[in-house]
């Protein structure tokens, strides 16, 4: 399956909150929203708009704090949270660097958190929110295209990317026109990014080298099979 990533270009986003409300409806947790629990939401201040909401990291902090095993690091992206083992630790809470983007519901002990709307990417479709976002704020596509495209807009309209870099890379790219941190997101120290190699990937490049090495013994063989046969062939003085 390939690898995805969500763009957000804060210059587009107004603020109305339609991808909160469409995420709600979609995961039927209004109980939660009523409280304030939402998977993702937007605020406002006087350097910006900031969109609460996970960065779907490439190596979660969330994930290695857990003692359930509750939440994993997909292959795809999202990091995915199966509320069947969470025992209510708090411990992702806690280990998130992105403003503790988990968020614990006291009543059913359980966290709130996105998934990137993993049924649906699943399924060959879009996040909600990405679909219902009026401005085109959201954009979704594999992480290579949101990456370039990321590069592409911040050249063009010199905007700052964040996302890209901090915490070892994430799947979430956003574009902002001023400061990220002045917005609201979290100061999260840039580590080098998280370079994966699949199994696949590993065996196919071990494969190719094995064939290399055949391909070099067998040329070496058979040129010397063919030195011993000419000198067979050579007149005996």
């Amino acid at each position: 399956m390939k690898e995805y990533a969500i763009l957000l270009d804060t210059t587009y986003c107004t603020g109305c909150n339609t991808c909160a409300y469409r995420c709600v409806q979609e995961f039927r947790y209004h109980d939660q929203a009523s409280k304030g629990l939402f998977r993702t939401f937007v605020t406002t201040n006087d350097e910006g708009l900031y969109q609460k909401r996970c960065m779907h990291c490439f190596a979660p902090e969330c994930v290695k704090a857990c003692p359930a095993s509750a939440l994993t690091k997909s292959p795809y992206g999202p990091v995915l949270f199966d509320k069947d083992k969470c025992v209510g630790a708090k411990a992702c809470v806690d280990a998130c660097p992105f403003n503790h983007i988990p968020q614990f519901d006291p009543v059913t002990q359980k966290i709130v958190k996105c998934s990137m709307c993993a049924h649906r990417v699943t399924e060959g479709k879009q996040p909600a929110c990405v679909e219902v976002c009026p401005t085109g704020a959201l954009q979704f596509g594999t992480y290579q295209e949101m990456k370039t495209l990321a590069k592409d807009l911040a050249k063009k309209n010199k905007l700052q990317i964040y996302g890209a870099d901090e915490n070892g890379g994430t799947h979430l790219f956003i574009l902002t026109k001023g400061s990220a941190v002045a917005m609201g997101y979290a100061k999260v120290a840039k580590k080098p990014l998280k370079v994966k190699t699949s199994s696949l990937e590993a065996s196919l490049a071990l494969t190719g080298v094995a064939a290399l090495a055949y391909a070099g013994f067998k040329k070496l063989s058979d040129r010397k099979s063919q030195v011993e046969a000419e000198k067979r062939k050579e007149p005996q003085e």
